[in-house]
């Protein structure tokens, strides 16, 4: 074993394996619903990413449980009470947090999105745990300010309903078409196309009255120009040294500017110039759900004023949280707005239990994948001390690609799985080439022999792997995307194999067949 583990190559196989099983990571089997997002709280306290154990003292095991004790809830506060672990899973926490339900079309959210808990951090598309997913076109072509002006608004839109956070994926083809995936763990498709057709009410509150709604934003501004800079990003200096102030302005009614004036003639101000605001904050509000972040500081000029283009301001330590913050914001006041109309171009459902068929089938076929291959290579070599080194380094490579993966938060869809049998015939090859050079030069009785044919085999290894890759790239575009799961995992996995687990099997299979 010294020899073995004094060399590099084997040393960071075994690194990588370790760094994997951390990142997949096996949970505890602890009950309760795993938090994914909670965007519209009453209290602010209950972070996302945390285990759900009980509401109202009502202990939750699971999903369904979940969901038909929320469905008798009704205008009233609710308790909730969690534990919250993060990594490295050295310490929990629990806490007591409320939130306001909310009931659409006779359904009742919390402003959470919940999924049952996971053995491992591994994320899975709604092929394997059920789900609907949908792609939406814009009826023009969108800038890429646009896109992401686009994906702000319909991300505000799903999070008040405490959908999966981020469920929405921006993807292009090679004809230049675009288009929005995005994938929901539950629900049908009629709650998911009324979530994404609904303009949302919009409000902005000050104590209790509102100042302007929806209806009354004529319009916001979301690309400043050099000659009319209504929206930007400027670094300025501060105690803290240099920060990143946002400002966009935004287009008010008449009546609504006068409102402004009347409600804020009534605050006191706080502090002394250039720090001095109002006593009150204004508040964002969608479907009567406080928005995250939405309580704004209003500057003691602004009493008592007329404005109908006042500016949205605020500061952020980086100029790229800057701009992700006032997108957000523009997403916000322009509500249901979008640069484009977008249209549902494909739907598709997939329910829990077909879900679990599915991901049973795979793992049959992805188990005699592996036994077939290994059936082969134990025909060709006939010798265990050849045979089992290359199956310890092809699922070393399965494991470390779903690593990556758990890692980076890559959903693995039915694609990406295919990507990853593929691979395994890829890397089998390539251990094939690289076991058959190295006994050829064993057979010649020459050490520099056996050199000379692993460097000749790391040659169609990496030819081999600039092919792959130059196959892979087009299909990442291509076809809207739909493909990016069979390209992505495949990279991966290759590019595992060329970095990492390839050079360590030519040493391990040089070592075991010199001895």
């Amino acid at each position: 074993m010294k020899k073995f583990l004094k060399d590099f190559r084997i040393i960071l196989l075994i690194i990588s394996l370790i760094m994997s099983f951390f990142f997949i990571h096996v949970g505890n089997l602890r009950q309760g619903v795993f938090v994914q997002s909670t965007r519209n709280p009453a209290s602010q306290c209950m972070p996302s990413e945390v285990i759900l154990t009980s509401i109202n003292d009502h202990e939750i095991t699971n999903l369904t449980d979940y969901y038909s004790y929320v469905e008798g809830i009704s205008n009233e506060t609710v308790r909730v009470r969690f534990v919250q672990e993060k990594l490295p899973y050295f310490y929990s926490k629990e806490q007591t947090c409320a939130f306001l339900p909310l009931t659409v079309n006779n359904k009742t959210y919390l402003g959470i999105g919940v999924q049952n808990l996971k053995l491992t951090r591994i994320d899975f598309g709604t092929e394997i745990e059920g789900g609907v997913k949908v792609l939406l076109e814009p009826e023009r072509k969108l800038s890429q300010e646009e896109v992401a002006i686009t994906m702000n608004v319909l991300e505000q839109r799903l999070n008040v309903f405490g959908i999966k956070e981020m469920p929405i994926t921006y993807v292009n083809d090679l004809s230049g078409n675009q288009y929005f995936k995005i994938e929901f763990a539950g629900g049908t498709i009629e709650e998911v196309k009324s979530l994404l057709e609904q303009a949302g009410h919009f409000e902005a509150r000050i104590g209790n009255e509102t100042v302007f709604a929806g209806n009354d934003v004529l319009d916001v501004c979301l690309i400043g120009t050099q000659s009319n800079p209504c929206a930007q990003v400027v670094p300025i200096s501060s105690e803290n040294g240099i920060v990143n102030r946002f400002s966009f302005t935004v287009y008010l009614t008449e009546e609504a500017a006068k409102r402004f004036a009347e409600i804020t003639s009534k605050l006191s101000e706080v502090g002394i110039e250039p720090n001095c605001y109002l006593n009150q904050t204004i508040d964002f509000y969608i479907d009567n759900i406080p928005v995250e972040g939405g309580k704004l500081n209003i500057a003691c000029d602004m009493k008592n004023k007329t404005i109908t283009t006042p500016s949205i301001t605020g500061v952020r330590k980086s100029k790229k949280d800057a701009q992700s913050e006032m997108r957000r914001l523009q997403a916000i006041l322009k509500s249901g707005n979008l640069p484009s109309k977008l249209s549902i171009v494909q739907t598709e459902k997939v329910s829990p239990s077909l879900g679990k068929s599915f991901a049973k089938n795979t793992l049959i076929v992805f188990l005699f994948a592996i036994i077939m291959v290994d059936l082969v290579i134990a025909l060709r070599y006939k010798k265990l001390k050849i045979v089992l080194p290359i199956i310890f380094v092809s699922l070393s490579e399965i494991f470390i690609t779903l690593g990556i993966a758990a890692l980076i938060h890559w959903t693995i869809d039915l694609a990406g799985i295919a990507g990853i049998i593929a691979s395994v015939g890829t890397g089998v090859d390539d251990q094939i080439v690289i076991t058959d050079e190295v006994i050829r030069g064993g057979e010649a009785k020459e050490i520099i022999g056996i050199k000379q044919r692993i460097k000749k085999a790391f040659g169609i290894v990496f030819a081999s792997f600039a092919v792959m890759l130059a196959t892979m790239l087009p299909l990442f575009w291509s076809h809207a995307g739909l493909l990016k799961g069979f390209a992505v995992t495949t990279i991966i996995a290759t590019s595992v194999g060329i970095l990492i687990t390839r050079p360590a099997y030519g040493k391990i299979i040089e070592k075991i067949l010199k001895g």
